[in-house]
């Protein structure tokens, strides 16, 4: 399987030559471009997201157009990337493939919008006999200024989370444990930067990571673990730990049926870790970056693991598995006692790993937990700047009393029913060690089911762009 990103080009002129040039603004104030339009344009709302749009003659393209961003006092940058994605589709359904934008005066603006052109263009089409439209060809920046540089940092952001996308959205008969492994060596081989290596099951079985191959006891697919190794610098050093478990049916304690195709996505965790790794190398970040990747199937068979089997994990703790499926902190708890023992400066998973933080939270905060408040803040400040917003829950030690087992060292849930996403978390914490750590839960992100400025439905790769721009923050803070 090949994955197709960055197909559009996104360049920068001070003139453009194409099919419709977007100018953007506040409220009802039109550029002197739309002189001629005054009559038309006068109903126009000065409401975000508002356009308007007329053919031109006499000039280097066939259309005009301008997209209203809302008042300015009411102004938020993601507003730019939602502009930007109204501004791909409407091309888009006009079968315009080259398009410009005139940059306005705004911080960020050429990232920003190279960030939802990119994006808004992205549709999964691999497994349709038939493309059903045209992509955007190319986007011209217009601008005084030289945006190069945001451009390449916006570029680096959206492709790679549409490199997430393309991988995310493939069904669990096509991306395996064993796939998705194989997609991981091939970014190495794209990205020298990048030093991969993929573990089987008989070396995990060696390595004492008996609750991560627990998950996989039901599946005819093994389960694989790979660990990605990026040397931009000796310092800072950090670690990133996604879960993958590419179908999850919950195994003995079966999910329900309805939406359970939508369990391709609980690999989300570990395809949102690759695809930081791949802008991360893209980018030639000044820091080093260990990831891993524990990826698994979750199946019912005769040979599955059972509500009230114990297992011993990586770091010797023992693990009473109260509900089977509750089995990403199985493969987690091996996996970040693995990366404790590296001693980095600080560990971040990532995981779809409770419904309750949707309850708690809903589908507009990615839940944060830390037992370290400036790797915390620096997880918010990176969630404010992509959109990808973060909230810090708590973690106090009755939430760990909650996670010890009668019979182990601890349970895999609490089995009260209260707090499903912080008990998660704290049964994590048990394996990570004096580490500074930070778990995000982003079971509410995993794919997008209605309409989005810049997302398509299917898998959204949110979580790309919130951890690479945690690691830009490390670079340039040297945190």
């Amino acid at each position: 399987m090949s994955v197709q990103v960055g197909t559009m080009k996104v360049i920068s002129k001070k003139k453009f030559e194409g099919d419709i040039l977007f100018y953007f603004g506040y409220g009802k104030k039109m550029p002197a471009e739309f002189n001629e339009f005054k009559q038309d344009y006068k109903s126009i709302e000065g409401k975000l997201g508002s356009v308007y749009s007329a053919p031109v003659k006499k000039r280097n393209y066939s259309r005009i157009a301008f997209i209203c961003l809302g008042e300015k006092k009411e102004f938020e940058p993601d507003f730019l990337r939602r502009a930007a994605g109204t501004a791909v589709k409407m091309a888009k359904s006009m079968k315009k493939t080259k398009i410009g934008f005139v940059v306005p005066h705004i911080n960020d603006a050429p990232k920003l919008l190279t960030e939802g052109s990119i994006l808004a263009d992205y549709k999964f089409i691999k497994l349709k006999s038939k493309p059903e439209e045209k992509p955007i060809d190319t986007l011209t920046m217009v601008s005084s200024s030289e945006p190069a540089k945001q451009i390449n940092v916006g570029k680096a952001l959206a492709e790679s989370q549409n490199y997430m996308r393309e991988l995310n959205e493939q069904p669990a008969n096509l991306m395996t444990p064993r796939k998705v492994a194989e997609e991981a060596v091939k970014l190495g081989k794209k990205y020298k930067s990048l030093s991969v290596k993929v573990y089987d099951e008989k070396v995990l079985k060696k390595m004492k990571m008996d609750t991560l191959l627990s998950v996989s006891r039901g599946s005819t697919e093994p389960p694989r673990f790979v660990v990605i190794d990026y040397k931009g610098a000796k310092k800072p050093f950090y670690c990133l730990m996604g879960k993958g478990i590419t179908f999850d049916s919950g195994g003995i304690s079966l999910k329900p049926s309805k939406n359970m195709h939508e369990m391709k996505y609980d690999k989300s965790g570990a395809m949102a870790v690759l695809g930081a790794m791949r802008a991360v190398a893209e980018l030639k970040l000044p820091l080093r970056v260990v990831s891993v990747l524990a990826l698994s199937e979750n199946m019912p068979s005769g040979s599955a693991q059972k509500p009230g089997d114990i297992w011993k994990s990586h770091n010797g703790k023992t693990v009473e598995v109260l509900n089977t499926d509750a089995e990403g902190r199985l493969v987690m708890a091996d996996s970040l006692s693995y990366l404790a023992e590296k001693k980095p400066d600080g560990i971040i998973d990532m995981a779809t790993l409770t419904g309750a933080v949707v309850v708690a939270l809903g589908k507009n905060a990615i839940g944060l937990f830390s037992n370290d408040d400036r790797l915390a803040r620096t997880i918010e400040e990176a969630g404010n700047n992509t959109h990808e917003r973060v909230w810090r829950m708590p973690l106090w030690k009755e939430y760990s009393e909650m996670m010890k087992s009668d019979v182990a060292d601890l349970k895999n849930v609490s089995g009260t029913g209260e707090a499903g996403s912080i008990t998660a978390a704290a049964f994590l914490k048990e394996f990570v060690g004096d580490a500074k750590w930070a778990h995000l839960d982003i079971a509410g992100f995993m794919n997008v089911t209605n309409s989005h400025p810049y997302l398509d439905k299917g898998a959204s790769g949110v979580g790309v762009r919130l951890l690479t721009e945690t690691f830009i923050l490390f670079s340039e803070k040297k945190k």
